[in-house]
């Protein structure tokens, strides 16, 4: 029976320190301090640290050896390398979403969709990083791949934790997102591929410029 309650501790410290990220109240390079998070999250350091260790196998924390668990931070050049893995497999996560969608869901997502977009702007950018995760999640999920869901999950953290100065126009995303959906709704594999593709290259082609920029200054 204690077996089970620590495996769901552990689990809900993993999940917290995740949605932390997600939110921005933990940013790349940040030193996760021990004794303020057990304290926060009111456990001991037990399932902390089995957290910590999850989460650096999926590349989202980094431990430097006598100074502890940070927040893992990547330069553009690395940054440009995960695009480029989100660019050949989250098109192939719509594809096989549009072949086994949930109606249901897609049609929830949609709904979320259309209504960030009658938002201000500040408070649709305040809103935009966790729908945005949200919404690649669910496709993912809809892949009925674990293994794809996983990847791109963790992929999708570390770019938006690291995307300051680099974020698009949120309303320009709402709008492929909206594309990406019908055509999973429609049940067009070739199509959702494609509006995935997109949507990922316009991301990566922003980053590209950014260094070009950053080269030229």
């Amino acid at each position: 029976m204690y077996k089970v309650i620590a495996e769901d501790l552990n689990q809900q410290v993993y999940e917290s320190l995740r949605y932390m990220i997600l939110s921005g109240e933990l940013v790349p390079d940040q030193k996760l301090v021990q004794e303020e998070l057990a304290q926060r999250l009111q456990v001991s350091r037990t399932p902390l640290l089995s957290a910590f260790a999850k989460l650096e196998r999926e590349m989202l924390l980094i431990s430097i050896p006598r100074r502890g668990y940070y927040v893992r931070s990547v330069n553009l050049n690395e940054l440009l390398q995960i695009y480029e893995i989100r660019l050949r497999l989250e098109p192939l996560g719509a594809c096989e979403a549009a072949s086994n969608v949930d109606e249901k869901e897609i049609r929830e997502l949609m709904r979320k969709t259309e209504a960030l977009n009658l938002l201000d702007d500040e408070k649709l950018n305040n809103q935009f990083r966790s729908y945005d995760y949200a919404f690649h999640s669910t496709i993912m999920q809809m892949s009925n791949n674990p293994f794809l869901e996983k990847m791109v999950s963790s992929f999708n953290l570390v770019t938006l934790g690291n995307l300051t100065g680099m974020l698009r126009n949120v309303r320009d995303s709402l709008a492929e997102h909206t594309v990406i959906l019908r055509s999973i709704l429609t049940h067009d594999p070739e199509k959702a591929e494609q509006a995935m593709f997109k949507h990922v290259e316009v991301a990566k082609k922003r980053i590209e410029q950014y260094i070009l920029e950053k080269d030229c200054s």
